[in-house]
């Protein structure tokens, strides 16, 4: 079964990257999280901010998930540290 955690998402970071501010998390999940997240969203391959439509791209998710309540499934961890999961607004 996979880490599930939820909470409001506070910053946009790039076009399939944000901050999380976790509120909740199940209590089935092997791993520890902090309070404040870095998500990459699996499903989305999106171009860098300086590349053509990267700002577009990150204005387009702001407008989808900035503020709102979202459950993380997660997948893994990165290079980088990031939580690499799959998204759904709740």
């Amino acid at each position: 079964m996979q880490d599930i955690i939820y909470g409001i998402v506070d910053s946009i970071i790039e076009a399939n990257t944000f901050i999380i501010n976790v509120t909740d998390a199940a209590l089935t999940n092997k791993m520890k999280y902090n309070r404040w997240e870095r998500i990459s969203i699996a499903t989305i391959e999106a171009p860098e901010l300086d590349m053509p439509g990267g700002i577009r791209d990150k204005a387009k998710l702001e407008s989808v998930i900035q503020g709102r309540v979202v459950s993380c499934s997660v997948q893994s961890r990165d290079a980088s540290g990031r939580v690499v999961a799959d998204v759904k607004v709740i």
